[in-house]
Order: C-alpha cells, then sequence, then structure tokens
C-alpha cells in the first residue's frame, strides 16, 4: 500500500462517501472534498479529513489545492451540468500535476443517442487526451438502488420496475464499486490507463426476485410498473432530466445492448475477491427488509 495523499472529488454521494470509507478502514491518507463540510461528519467520524473543494470551483482556485494530493478521485456528479463539472476537474487536474486520476464514467459512455452517453463522452475524451496518467471506472446500474423498493418489499413483498422481467442486465454494488476505487488508488502503478467496467452480477429482474425470496425466506416478486408508471415513482428521488436518463438505460436493457449485458471479471480482478450478488447483498441488509 502506499502512503501517496488521495483526495476524493464530490465525497458525499453514495459512491463517493462510500470509497472514502474504504480508503479509510484501509488506513490510506484520503481526504474527502466536499462542497459544505458541515453536512459530512459521517466521513470524519469514518477517519478521513475532510475540506472544501467542489468541481464548481474555478479551475485555477481547484488547480491550487489538487497540487497538495499525489492522486484524485473525480466522482462524476448527479448534476445536470455534470459534463463542465468534470471537464473543470480534469483540467485543474493538469494544471496541479496529479500523478494519477480516476474518473467515474459509464459502460454506455460510446452511445451518444443517450443523453447519459452524450455526456460521459466528452469526460471520457477530455481525460484520455489530458496526458494525465488516468483510470476510468465504468460503472452500471446499482444493485442498491433497491433501497427506493424497501417500502414496497416490507410491505408488499414486491418491487417494482419499468421493464419485462426475463431482461438480463449488469449491476454492480456500490461496496464493490467503492472497494475496486480504493484499491486502484492505493496502487495505481497497476492500472495505468486502463479502463474498467465494474460488475458485481447479471441477471434478470425476476432472477433478482429469486435471489431476495430466498436471502428473506419468504416470496418477493418483481412486477413491472411500465414506463410511465416508474418514471411517476423515481421523480420522488431524482430530478426530471436523470429519470429519463435512467429510462434510456432500460430501453437499452431491452434492447440487450452490449453496454448493459457484458459482465466483466474487472472486480475480481482489480481486489482478488468474489462481487457482491443481488444474493449475497440482500442477506447483508435484509433487516431493512
Amino acid at each position: 500500500m502506499t502512503d501517496s495523499k488521495i483526495l476524493v472529488l464530490g465525497a458525499t454521494g453514495y459512491i463517493g462517501s462510500a470509497t472514502v470509507k474504504t480508503l479509510a478502514q484501509q488506513k490510506a491518507k484520503v481526504t474527502a472534498g466536499v462542497r459544505d463540510p458541515s453536512k459530512a461528519q459521517d466521513l470524519l467520524n469514518a477517519g478521513a479529513q475532510v475540506i472544501k473543494a467542489d468541481m464548481g470551483q474555478s479551475q485555477s482556485e481547484l488547480a491550487t489545492i489538487l497540487a497538495n494530493y499525489d492522486h484524485l478521485y473525480v466522482v462524476t456528479p448527479g448534476h445536470i451540468d455534470r459534463t463542465n463539472l468534470t471537464l473543470n476537474a480534469i483540467r485543474a487536474a493538469k494544471q496541479a500535476n496529479i500523478k494519477y486520476i480516476l474518473v467515474v464514467s459509464i459502460p454506455a459512455a460510446d452511445n451518444l443517442e443517450i443523453l447519459f452517453g452524450r455526456q460521459f463522452n466528452p469526460i471520457e475524451k477530455e481525460l484520455k487526451s489530458s496526458q494525465l496518467t488516468y483510470g476510468l471506472l465504468r460503472l452500471p446500474m446499482f444493485i442498491d438502488n433497491v433501497w427506493g423498493n424497501a417500502e414496497a418489499i416490507k410491505t408488499h413483498d414486491t418491487f417494482y420496475g419499468p421493464i419485462d422481467g426475463s431482461k438480463k442486465f449488469i449491476t454492480v454494488a456500490v461496496q464493490d464499486a467503492a472497494l475496486a476505487a480504493a484499491q486502484i488508488l492505493q496502487n495505481p502503478k497497476n492500472h495505468v490507463n486502463k479502463t474498467y467496467t465494474i460488475t458485481s452480477d447479471l441477471n434478470t429482474s425476476d432472477e433478482q426476485a429469486l435471489s431476495y425470496t430466498q436471502s428473506l425466506g419468504r416470496k418477493i416478486k418483481y412486477v413491472s410498473g411500465g414506463y410511465e408508471g416508474t418514471k411517476q415513482a423515481l421523480l420522488k428521488f431524482m430530478p426530471e432530466w436523470q429519470v429519463d436518463g435512467v429510462l434510456e438505460l432500460y430501453k437499452l436493457v431491452e434492447s440487450q445492448d452490449q453496454s448493459q449485458v457484458t459482465y466483466t471479471n474487472d472486480f475480481k480482478q482489480i481486489t482478488g475477491q468474489e462481487p457482491t450478488t443481488h444474493i449475497k447483498w440482500m442477506q447483508q441488509f435484509s433487516k431493512a427488509f
């Protein structure tokens, strides 16, 4: 393991905070860069340092902060202007001569017909042409999204989605994405200019229901609520542009697009561990369901 100083930008979301906590647990020198340090008490409690640093700062201001660190993790924000914010962070990293930069992307980043593809494609291009030593971490939909269905599973033994239950697709557990990122950030020399797609499981919604049934010891079923029903449900959790982007990913699942059905061994290759499948995930969090 390295003594390098690691900064995680975008450290309060799902992925950022899980990665910071994993790095802190592994006794790495990790700092969480956040917009509002007063809202990051859990990261301090986990043993990380916390500073005010975010992708919305001017390039030179951000570069001054980044110059104090060796390795940078840019967790692309869930913001409508995510492309420009992330490009700003990459340019600031170049200005600061960061030794290694890891950036979050998606498996469908090459698909310019979908919103997320149009957002992530310029990010990947900028990174590859930046002359920085980099890594790209492409993450599919999260297994953890089932938290949005926790109430329905608890009360009706049912969870919902927009598509037919027989379509396979890849998913990643947030803890797996965090562990892979932590490993890369501490040993970047093994991950120079690499693009990884971190997958934890490949299955259908009906197969996920079987996994949950097995983990919880009672019958759980999957019901397709169609696209409109799913959109209305998701609007309670996220802005409309993001909901539309997620539904486009489901349409790729429906057409069995390669970006949504290609399982990789990247997680095991990076960490040496077996991934967290849906069944393992639900066993871990069964008390909440």
